[in-house]
């Protein structure tokens, strides 16, 4: 190779080195904010992941070690500032908008459930993105059915089943009343619809009285007001 092609080679090096040197480091350091933050977001959520959609004020050319602030934590758009550590002291280094999806297990339908229909056997439980879901139905849910049709595939919530029905409107329901020693049960009709723990009122043709009835049991409950 003869001089010039030697410059050329070594010209073609000092560029190539240039290149390594200026080389946007974005990639890197948006790992390092998604590091940081989801460290805060797990100790915020028992499981979420965190995505970064923008970093600003410096942050994206930041260098590690990174520590993130949550300015709230009200996902799924989170804004966050990014500090970093200098001199063995952390400063500010910009700001990231975050995306976070919080995750939970829930009850999910195996096949389609109609209105009124109970909804237990017809239960899986798998991970899901309840981000926007807050009143999924998890772990704690045992049984219930549905307020409105509903499709297999369904997470449900709160707003898709109610409590299954101690007594419906018009069925019989045995009041214990107690007051000390003395035990008093009487053999009422509710008139309202109930779940075991809600107070309905009920009638009683014997006492020809109504009365406000808690719900402990299929078609049955205690006394809780004379009206």
């Amino acid at each position: 190779m003869d001089l010039w092609g030697r410059r050329r080679a070594g010209s073609r090096s000092l560029w190539a080195l240039a290149l390594l040197v200026l080389a946007p480091t974005a990639r890197a350091t948006e790992a390092d904010v998604v590091a940081a933050a989801q460290a805060v977001a797990d100790s915020v959520w028992a499981d979420a992941e965190v995505r970064v959609i923008r970093l600003s004020g410096g942050a994206e050319t930041a260098p590690p070690p990174l520590r993130v602030r949550f300015r709230e934590a009200n996902p799924p758009r989170v804004s966050a500032e990014v500090e970093t550590l200098s001199d063995g002291e952390w400063t500010s280094a910009g700001w990231a908008f975050l995306e976070v999806a919080v995750f939970d297990t829930v009850a999910v339908l195996t096949r389609d459930v109609a209105r009124g229909e109970p909804v237990a056997d017809a239960l899986r439980w798998a991970r899901a993105d309840v981000t926007r879901l807050p009143d999924a139905l998890g772990a704690a849910f045992a049984d219930g059915t549905a307020t409105r049709s509903l499709r297999a595939g369904t997470v449900l919530t709160s707003r898709h089943v109610e409590a299954p029905a101690a007594v419906e409107s018009g069925e019989p329901v045995r009041i214990r009343y107690a007051r000390g020693a003395v035990v008093v049960v009487l053999d009422c009709q509710a008139r309202e619809r109930g779940a075991v723990g809600d107070v309905v009122r009920a009638t009683c043709s014997g006492t020809r009285a109504s009365y406000r009835v808690r719900l402990t049991a299929p078609g049955e409950g205690d006394w809780a007001a004379t009206l």
